[in-house]
């Protein structure tokens, strides 16, 4: 059983899909959709312990709301570790080339 229990936005969701449906439909490889979608989904499972083990983003204003980052492939999942309820909170899941920190 998990340390943390794991939380994802509606727009970590939103997300989730939207890479899922691109990679699908855009670049016609549905096959490396689910493989892609399926890694991350692992990915953000393991969270559940030990989450701290990854580092605070590089900006400041972000670090300081205690943002913390994981990257699968071109991808990077954006979460918050809230210790008192053991919570880890996935708030985006980002193409890791397109200008993320603007849309937090």
């Amino acid at each position: 059983m998990s340390a943390y229990d794991i939380q994802i936005t509606e727009p970590a969701e939103k997300d989730l899909y939207e890479i899922g449906a691109y990679i699908s439909r855009e670049l016609l490889e549905p096959e490396t959709a689910k493989k892609v979608i399926s890694k991350i989904a692992k990915v953000i499972n393991s969270l559940g312990d030990m989450p701290l083990r990854n580092v605070l983003v590089a900006d400041e204003r972000l670090a300081y709301k205690g943002i913390r980052k994981i990257i699968v492939d071109n991808y990077i999942v954006l979460y918050i570790v809230t210790e008192n309820s053991k919570t880890v909170t996935i708030i985006r899941i980002l193409y890791g080339k397109r200008n993320w920190m603007n849309l937090l």
